[in-house]
């Protein structure tokens, strides 16, 4: 069978393209999360270099401090320039005659310093007047006695100075610097101020001077990082690297020896553009590309205790080939399987279409309203399960529209008995409070003339009842009126008139209503919400004396309220949560149960909300918040 282009083009690009896209899109994403990832894991690395050597140099920096405040050595310090003045004018760089009488404890101090740690490359014991009083420095072989070795005679003049400031230091503090020296390049040298024991004189007697070797210290501070490289040998060394330079760019430290004490121009040219930055005390990240044509990524900053930058590197061409191959290979595959699939459904969509054509022309008819359309098809035609579908749902969609017309008309019958019901319980429950309090207060003019009131609105509204059971299509049309501006006091006064002052004897009445309250409500629907929580709060307090308040007000320019509070006994939280507003839900013996859920019902078409809060003992009071009309 031969398969049409357009067919086969169309599914071809639906098919090729999103994979495609997803694949391009993938392979952003995985090349911006591999430099993330790298840039990550050189930036920490970056922070533990730095923060390794920063600790090593305070641990040298402390040792050296301490000691510079020995006893020992401020006893030898304070012994020896306070000797005869003619030690003191001796020339730079000589040594006085008992200089050589350096004392035991001094030397064993001294030592403990320099064997401790491979750092140090001498001590020296200066003077005001630039006297080296002694000097110590690590025996290369340690065959002897001692691993130190230390000097009092013979100096060269000038041989270790220390910096200057060391001699206005008011306290025993490190200062250090760098140095280049002889074999050994650049070394960082510490200066520390030696005040003599019990001395009374300003200033230090004399400095001791260290000189640090920076191979060591970088070498210790990059042995976690650089442990890498010495444990993947020849690959993973040409795929790191972490490298110091000074404000010249000369290399201070490299994990390659031979590179060591080079300008970085002469000996690596393609990391000029990183080392100008490092070399003008900037921070950051970039890449560089190798003399081998690899890309390297680097992260450089400034040590904040020397004036000295590091970066560490890595061979971003080496970190990113294994995700890239994956990536591509994945493009690859996108395109081999969006192909095939295009293939596939181009071949089925020749063998379906003629189904579907005979099915579509009787769907359409369906869709159109024509439910008493039937599919026919031949009983081997692969669309026989999708057209008896089609007419099995069809049928079912008629039955289901005659079920629900039924009811519908039943629900909004039982709908109209039950509010009708509530209303006219609340119509009676109004009539025979009046007439329990009657054989009490008849004989009051007032009460009679209140009950003559009640006797009228209670027949209004029984009136009204059976004018709404008499034309109940119009109420169930109708159920809710458009709002408009309301005077909530009036009503109030007349649910209180015709409810709550029959029943002064009984309970206090409190009502604190404004001279005027306008709100945008179904006035008639507002007054039997009203009716209907007086009722219930008279109801709640039924069995003793208790109090009724009804509040009114404004919430704010737009909102105003209703409230309705009883010392009746109160609703728990859970029945509040659970059960006070649902239909057909009460608490009274002979309670429809549609009360409040109808007052809720009303307040919400009205644009309201009902609130309502109780203490199980204590009383409940709810709150009617609806749009303010004064405004409009």
């Amino acid at each position: 069978m031969l398969i049409r282009p357009k067919p086969f083009l169309t599914f071809l690009l639906l098919c090729v393209a999103p994979l495609l896209v997803l694949s391009l899109i993938n392979l952003r994403n995985g090349s911006k999360t591999t430099e993330q990832l790298v840039r990550r894991d050189l930036e920490d690395e970056l922070t533990n270099v730095t923060q390794n050597f920063e600790s090593l140099l305070r641990e040298r920096q402390d040792e050296l401090i301490a000691l510079a405040r020995s006893h020992a050595m401020r006893d030898y310090v304070r012994a020896a320039t306070t000797r005869s003045p003619a030690s003191a004018t001796q020339s730079r760089g000589s040594t006085s005659p008992d200089a050589d009488e350096v004392p035991e404890e001094v030397k064993r101090e001294t030592l403990f310093v320099l064997s401790a740690q491979r750092f140090h490359d001498s001590i020296a014991c200066v003077d005001p007047s630039g006297r080296l009083m002694f000097t110590a420095e690590p025996r290369l072989a340690k065959s002897e006695g001692s691993s130190v070795t230390f000097r009092t005679k013979d100096l060269l003049p000038g041989l270790t100075q220390p910096d200057p400031r060391v001699w206005t230091a008011a306290e025993q503090t490190a200062i250090c610097s760098i140095v280049t020296g002889g074999s050994f390049g650049e070394a960082l040298r510490c200066s520390v101020p030696v005040f003599a024991e019990r001395d009374d004189s300003k200033g230090p007697r004399a400095a001791l001077v260290a000189d640090l070797s920076l191979d060591s210290l970088f070498s210790e501070a990059a042995r976690g990082w650089e442990g890498l490289l010495a444990d993947g040998g020849a690959t993973t060394a040409a795929t790191r690297q972490v490298i110091v330079l000074d404000t010249s760019g000369r290399i201070v430290y490299h994990a390659n020896p031979a590179l060591e004490h080079q300008l970085i121009g002469g000996s690596m040219p393609y990391f000029s553009s990183v080392a100008g930055a490092m070399t003008l005390g900037q921070s950051g990240w970039t890449f560089y590309e190798s003399s081998a044509g690899d890309r390297w990524l680097a992260v450089f900053a400034q040590f904040k205790s020397v004036n000295l930058s590091l970066a560490v590197a890595r061979n971003y061409s080496f970190v990113s080939h294994a995700p890239r191959v994956y990536l591509w290979t994945g493009i690859v595959l996108s395109i081999l399987i969006g192909s095939v699939a295009a293939f596939l459904l181009a071949v089925l969509y020749q063998r379906k279409m003629k189904s579907i054509e005979r099915v579509s022309a009787g769907v359409a008819a369906i869709a159109g309203g024509n439910l008493d359309q039937q599919l026919q098809v031949r009983s081997r035609d692969d669309m026989r399960l999708v057209a008896d579908s089609v007419n099995l749902m069809t049928e079912r969609m008629r039955e289901q529209i005659a079920r629900e017309a039924e009811s519908r008309q039943f629900e909004a019958f039982v709908k109209l008995s039950a509010m009708l019901t509530h209303d006219l319980k609340n119509a009676i429950e109004g009539l025979s409070l009046m007439v329990n309090n009657m054989e009490r207060h008849f004989d009051n003019p007032e009460f009679r003339a209140d009950a003559m009131k009640a006797l009228t609105s209670a027949t209004d509204k029984l009136r009204a009842l059976v004018a709404r059971l008499s034309n109940p299509v119009h109420t169930l049309s109708g159920e809710f009126r458009r709002p408009r501006p309301t005077d909530l006091v009036p009503m109030m006064k007349r649910v209180l008139d015709h409810i709550a002052k029959p029943l002064r004897g009984t309970h206090q009445i409190d009502a604190r209503l404004p001279g005027r309250l306008f709100a945008l409500a179904d006035g008639e629907r507002i007054e039997k919400v009203m009716e209907n929580l007086v009722l219930n709060a008279v109801e709640a307090m039924s069995g003793k004396s208790g109090k009724l308040t009804v509040e009114a007000g404004s919430v704010d320019r737009h909102k105003v309220f209703f409230r309705v509070t009883d010392t009746g006994e109160g609703m728990s939280e859970e029945f509040i949560k659970k059960r006070l507003f649902r239909p057909f839900v009460t608490r009274k013996k002979n309670g429809v149960g549609l009360g409040l859920y109808t007052c809720r019902e009303v307040v919400r078409a009205n644009g309201g909300v009902i609130e309502v809060e109780s203490i199980k003992g204590s009383g409940t009071t709810f709150r009617v918040v609806l749009a303010s009309a004064e405004n409009r």
